[in-house]
Formats: C-alpha cells, structure tokens, sequence
C-alpha cells in the first residue's frame, strides 16, 4: 500500500496515511480526513469532476503517479503538479496541498 505523506501549506499541517495500489488521491485523502483544499474551495469545488482546478498539488516523485490525463493539460499543469481528483497512486509520494498562491 502506498503511503500518502500531505503538506498543507495553508496550516503548515502534515498527515501521512495509507492508500490502496492505484487509488484516487482525491478520494483517499477525503476519506482519511486530510484536506487538499484551499479556503472557500473547501466548499465550493466541481466534486472531484476535474473542472475547477482547485484541488492542484505539487507531487514527488512523478513516476508514483499516473502521467497528466486531458483535464490537467487543459489546467496546463505544471511538471511536478497533478490535480488531486485526477491522481492515481502507485508508490509512496509526498504532496504539497492548499497552495497559498492560488
């Protein structure tokens, strides 16, 4: 099982949790009580359909993750970036959520 360590930059808070081999991000961190989010995005988000774009984490490493799917490149993601609600995992990686600057 991968493990999951999240820094949140809004709360400076690390959480570290487990996930099943290729689990959505989104939905392992939802269901361990860790938040991704920033803010009103806490609220006010697309559900995890892709489309908003406020559930963006910086990834290390990439190669523990699914490469960018059509969504991010519409997002135009940066190389070490993901959104949380398309990630797939398949290692241990650690993640940095709530950007401060978004």
């Amino acid at each position: 099982m991968p493990k999951i360590t999240v820094i949140n930059t809004e709360t400076d808070e690390t959480k570290t949790f487990k996930a099943g081999y290729g689990a959505n991000l989104r939905q392992a961190a939802h269901y361990h009580d860790v938040q991704i989010y920033k803010g009103m995005a806490r609220m006010l988000n697309c559900r995890g359909m892709g489309a908003c774009g406020t559930c963006m984490i910086e990834v290390e490493p990439m190669d523990n993750v699914d490469p960018h799917t059509f969504m991010e490149r519409l997002h135009k993601v940066g190389p070490n970036q993901k959104l949380g609600c398309r990630a797939k995992v398949y290692g241990d990686i650690t993640i940095k959520a709530a950007f401060k600057d978004l």
